[in-house]
């Protein structure tokens, strides 16, 4: 097992002992949404849960280490330990408990330090992951695969600190001998070779999936945006669904544009460039007009119950129900009397009278509605 010199060892057990061995490919960066000390981190996993991290870092840089890195800790979903043997090492950060604020400079320091060792004692590639297996560095939220349904952890602030300063300041670290946590060591080590092409990896932003290899409409939408702000030279055709090198091209062109440099102008989108460029954030909920038009007018007159696009449908309900206009009980996916009668009442709500108002769902209603209640609308 690897202990790190840099940090007050609180060793966990029975897991330091009892738990699987891995051979750490990753170091996966985690805000634990709350102020504590590392060892008040370490009193908590001992205590309240069956889950642990490898480290805990505090406010003022103090770092406690609970499992050896060669040992899994439970903090990583499934990058804790893989089919064939590897496996992330994680960190967890004192935080706010909105996951908002930025690392101190103390944590910086302190993180940028144990990511120099963690590639000195295992290889670690001086990198950010591109795939949820690819080996490097990373923050929780960066990949599904790496949590349970999601996660806010780390926030936005410490997102951009990651890119800007933490990775940049362990590849800095590494290639200068500077960093090493207390290891001694001063042989400077090459710098890293810059990879070959494109970043390949995704992240998932508000639920949807963005980075080589997503698929969805997400995808298009970013695409004929980055078009439309003179940013589509690197398309020879498209842009559609997937996302290829050439949506990164595009996209690291457009970061450049916005004065981002090195990582965090890598090609792959960030919740603040990301609202930039569309004005939002999409939703992984969506509506298509057409489709509740022709709801609208279908259900009405069809049997009790029948459903013409009832997903969708579905959600304008809640959404009318959400804002007062149409009893929970009616929410059923049948865009029927009731439904029909209750976006009129929405529609009078935003002004509008006579036949503006028939209940028949418009682009400018319908994207009203969608705006307050957290979906988009396809024409």
């Amino acid at each position: 097992m690897a202990w790190y010199p840099g940090a007050e060892r609180m060793e966990l057990q029975p897991e330091s002992d009892e738990q699987p061995a891995i051979v750490p490919t990753q170091v996966i960066f985690h805000s634990i949404a709350a102020p504590w000390t590392p060892q008040r981190i370490y009193e908590y996993w001992r205590d309240s849960t069956n889950l642990e991290s490898h480290f805990g870092v505090g406010y003022d840089g103090g770092v406690g280490q609970f499992v050896g890195t060669q040992t899994r800790a439970d903090a990583n979903m499934r990058a804790n330990r893989r089919a064939d043997g590897t496996g992330a090492v994680s960190i967890e950060s004192a935080s706010n408990d909105r996951h908002t604020d930025p690392w101190t400079d103390a944590q910086v320091a302190a993180l940028t330090a144990l990511g120099v060792w963690l590639h000195r004692t295992h290889g670690i590639p001086l990198r950010a992951c591109r795939t949820a297996d690819d080996p490097g560095y990373g923050f929780h939220r960066m990949f599904p695969d790496w949590s349970d349904g999601g996660t806010a952890c780390p926030g936005d602030a410490r997102v951009r600190q990651f890119y800007d300063v933490v990775l940049p300041g362990i590849v800095a670290g590494a290639a200068g001998g500077g960093g090493g946590g207390g290891t001694g060591g001063s042989t400077p080590l090459p710098p890293p070779r810059a990879d070959s092409g494109p970043a390949r990896y995704r992240v998932t932003i508000n639920g949807l999936e963005y980075g080589y290899g997503a698929h969805g409409p997400q995808v298009r939408e970013v695409g004929e945006a980055l078009v439309a702000a003179g940013h589509g030279s690197h398309y020879t055709s498209g842009p559609d669904e997937d996302w290829r090198d050439a949506d990164t091209l595009n996209y690291q062109d457009y970061q450049r544009g916005l004065g981002y440099s090195g990582a965090a102008a890598d090609g792959v989108p960030g919740e603040e460039s990301l609202r930039r460029l569309l004005g939002r954030l999409p939703s992984p909920r969506r509506v298509s007009l057409a489709h509740v038009v022709s709801a609208a007018r279908t259900d009405p007159g069809a049997e009790q119950g029948h459903q013409t696009y009832g997903g969708e449908v579905r959600i304008v309900e809640q959404a009318l129900a959400d804002e007062g206009f149409l009893e929970q009980r009616w929410v059923d996916g049948s865009l029927g009397t009731r439904t029909v009668e209750a976006y009129a009442d929405f529609q009078r709500s935003l002004g509008y009278s006579g036949t503006d108002a028939n209940g028949i769902p418009g682009q400018r209603s319908l994207r009203e509605l969608g705006a307050r209640r957290g979906f988009d609308v396809t024409d």
